[in-house]
């Protein structure tokens, strides 16, 4: 009986090792999840002016930056770096290094304490596609995946998938971002010494961090380049001028330049179908944009005196209608002031702004530029009463031919031009000029709406005046 149930025990055993072995074996045949290697979550967003410079990074669902190599393509230090790093044997093994995981084993035992690990590349891309707590069956679930991941895509594409994935400290996923963010430079141009403080930055970003902890890092780097020697990547002595050249770390900056174009083009993104971008280049020409911002501190504090607190300005390119300079206020981060409040986009009444589009309209009906027009006192019936309209100066200037009734500016003239073409011709002619704010009925605002008692926006006078 003994016997029976020692075999039939073992006979159980078999066939559950053999269940687990075939379970384990179909889950690695499955196809990998289409959405599996989705950037979406990851990838931030840049928007830059004409010439490539960031305005502004938006960070990704994860909270970090992140940039995929350029062109998907592995630059060769980096390879090397990162290989010897994490993974000596990754050419080597499916996906969990069997060598690895008992070298690691005897190493913990020997000390008592854990002080290695054996996690490979595609383990730590399995992490952080499909991530886990940490345990010994979380441990197992990496392992499966890590031998998936292996199983249907190419050691090439592992890798590439990984190093744009790895966090790198200050809220910085992947090679492309933390070169450009630590080093000003493309992972591309990285040196052989920079590519390896990344890679020696990669099991623990925070403890390296170049900026908080120079020295670590630099003892991490300077591991990483010994055991690329040990591997054949550099020779002794690159690896010693490796160590000893300049890293050119850049100081950490976060860019927010034109802050209310971009903020802007944040809030709308959606409806110009644009949710899912990572990189948007805008038309602003950097020179312009930083001699309108001196201007228009320059013209603030000249009329100071005068209680003008604000401004805003925007500048069109008349041929193609390109913004290329969008400035919204003086100082976006002012609070005292409503720095945040867009004065390009914000409903302004435009005073005498919309004369000239009537004056336009007049002349299409018949109108010559020496037609004489009355400039003396008027009262028209309206809805709410009388509305009897006054110069800027207070004065009646009798007849005027239009030309100087337009370059002086005079009320008086323009509101009866716009008396006799109709408020709903006028209010037609502003409208087909891209004037979307006048939304009221031309009753509302009647034929004082060449003096401006309409809402519109800075934008829409640029755009309609181009």
């Amino acid at each position: 009986m003994g016997r029976f149930t020692l075999r039939g025990m073992a006979r159980a055993v078999a066939v559950a090792a053999a269940l687990v072995g075939l379970g384990c074996a179909g889950f690695i045949a499955m196809p990998l999840p289409g959405a599996l290697l989705s950037r979406e979550a990851l990838s931030s967003l840049v928007i830059t002016d004409r010439t490539g410079h960031a305005l502004r990074e938006v960070l990704s669902r994860e909270d970090g930056r992140s940039v995929g190599l350029s062109g998907g393509t592995i630059p060769p230090l980096v390879r090397a770096a990162f290989i010897a790093a994490e993974d000596q044997r990754f050419t080597r093994h499916p996906g969990v290094d069997v060598v690895a995981v008992a070298r690691a084993a005897r190493d913990n035992v020997k000390a008592g304490r854990i002080v290695s690990g054996a996690s490979t590349i595609p383990q730590q891309l399995a992490r952080r596609l499909v991530p886990r707590e940490r345990s010994w069956w979380g441990k197992a679930g990496e392992a499966l995946w890590a031998l998936r991941l292996t199983a249907h895509l190419s050691r090439e594409q592992v890798l590439l998938e990984y190093l744009d994935r790895v966090p790198l400290g200050n809220s910085t996923f992947g090679v492309e971002a933390a070169a450009r963010s630590y080093f000003g430079r493309s992972a591309q141009r990285l040196s052989a010494g920079q590519a390896a403080l990344l890679a020696g930055m990669a099991r623990s970003p925070a403890r390296r961090d170049p900026y908080r902890r120079p020295d670590a890092a630099l003892l991490g780097m300077r591991g990483v380049l010994a055991r690329m020697v040990e591997e054949g990547f550099l020779t002794s002595e690159e690896a010693r001028l490796a160590a000893q050249t300049p890293l050119d770390l850049v100081p950490p900056e976060r860019s927010f330049e034109v802050p209310h174009l971009t903020t802007a083009l944040l809030q709308r993104l959606p409806a110009l179908g644009l949710d899912r971008a990572t990189r948007i280049e805008t038309t602003i020409d950097p020179a312009l944009q930083a001699s309108v911002e001196k201007a228009m501190v320059e013209e603030l504090r000249g009329l100071e005196e005068r209680g003008v607190g604000e401004a805003a300005a925007i500048v069109l390119d008349n041929a193609t209608g390109e913004v290329l300079a969008y400035v919204g206020s003086s100082d976006f981060l002012d609070e005292s002031k409503g720095g945040q409040n867009d004065g390009v986009r914000s409903l302004r009444q435009p005073g005498s702004a919309l004369k000239p589009f009537a004056y336009g309209l007049a002349l299409s009906k018949g109108f010559t530029p020496s037609s004489v027009l009355a400039d003396v006192e008027v009262h028209l019936a309206t809805p709410g009463g009388a509305y009897v309209p006054r110069n800027y100066d207070r004065r009646v200037h009798g007849p005027v031919r239009l030309r100087a009734a337009l370059a002086s500016s005079y009320n008086i003239p323009a509101v009866r031009v716009a008396d006799a073409l109709g408020p709903e011709q006028v209010l037609r002619v502003l409208r087909e000029a891209g004037f979307e704010s006048l939304k009221e009925s031309a009753s509302h605002y009647g034929v004082g709406i060449v003096l401006g008692n309409g809402d519109v926006t800075l934008r829409e006078l640029a755009r309609a005046y181009r």
